[in-house]
């Protein structure tokens, strides 16, 4: 059965099941730079991260860029 799991930024990786999707949430004033690194470490580990990229939160369009760049390749 596949099945997949929502996490926050801060969530502890060490404590995911062995799956696939990881969802990470980005809620209402949170910060974009941590859920972005938080889909790094999740490619480090395997896993296939899906961050949330939610349109109200983004000030402009640099920070948006800046969002997709750090998830894309950790901003490098």
């Amino acid at each position: 059965m596949n099945f997949s799991i929502e996490i926050g930024p801060k969530t502890d990786l060490s404590t995911l099941p062995e799956l696939k999707d990881v969802y990470i949430t980005m809620l209402p004033g949170g910060d974009f730079k941590e859920t972005a690194n938080q889909a790094v470490q999740l490619v480090k580990k395997g896993f296939n991260p899906i961050p949330h990229f939610p349109a109200r939160s983004m000030e402009n369009e640099r920070q948006l860029k800046e969002y997709v760049s750090i998830c894309k390749d950790g901003g490098g």
